[in-house]
Formats: structure tokens, C-alpha cells, sequence
């Protein structure tokens, strides 16, 4: 027979690892979105200078594909 004792302790052992685990991709999931963020209000600051609408085309899909990739990402792991 199983020992309950030992069973809950190892399950309690690894809730709390996951539970760390999640903290954990949290908070990378929240650096790297203000990573992004940062990049967006220096694209937008750098866009009402005097570049060229090519210029700032190219930035905003860059940056853009840049934050639909993260955001995807973000969602697959909360899935």
C-alpha cells in the first residue's frame, strides 16, 4: 500500500515547484512585455521626427511582427 503520507508530501512538494514555476514564466512574461512596451514608445518618439514614411513603415512592421511573436508566445504558454 501507499504510504499517504509520503504521497501528499511529494505532491505538496510539487505544487509548490510549480507553483514557482509559474511565478517564474510570470514574471519573464512581464519583463519581456515591457521590453516591448519601451520599444513601442521609442518607435513612437523616434516616428514624429522627420524620418521618412518608408522609414517608419519598415520600424512599425518590425516592431509589430516583434510584438504579435511575443504575444503569441505569452498565450501558448498561459494555454
Amino acid at each position: 500500500m501507499v504510504d499517504l503520507t509520503k504521497l501528499m508530501e511529494e505532491l505538496a512538494q510539487r505544487r509548490d515547484e510549480l507553483k514557482l514555476q509559474l511565478h517564474l514564466a510570470s514574471k519573464e512574461a512581464e519583463d519581456e512585455w515591457q521590453e516591448l512596451t519601451d520599444e513601442w514608445d521609442k518607435f513612437l518618439t523616434r516616428a514624429e521626427f522627420d524620418k521618412s514614411a518608408e522609414e517608419v513603415g519598415e520600424a512599425a512592421r518590425d516592431l509589430g511582427l516583434k510584438m504579435k511573436a511575443a504575444y503569441d508566445r505569452m498565450r501558448k504558454e498561459a494555454d
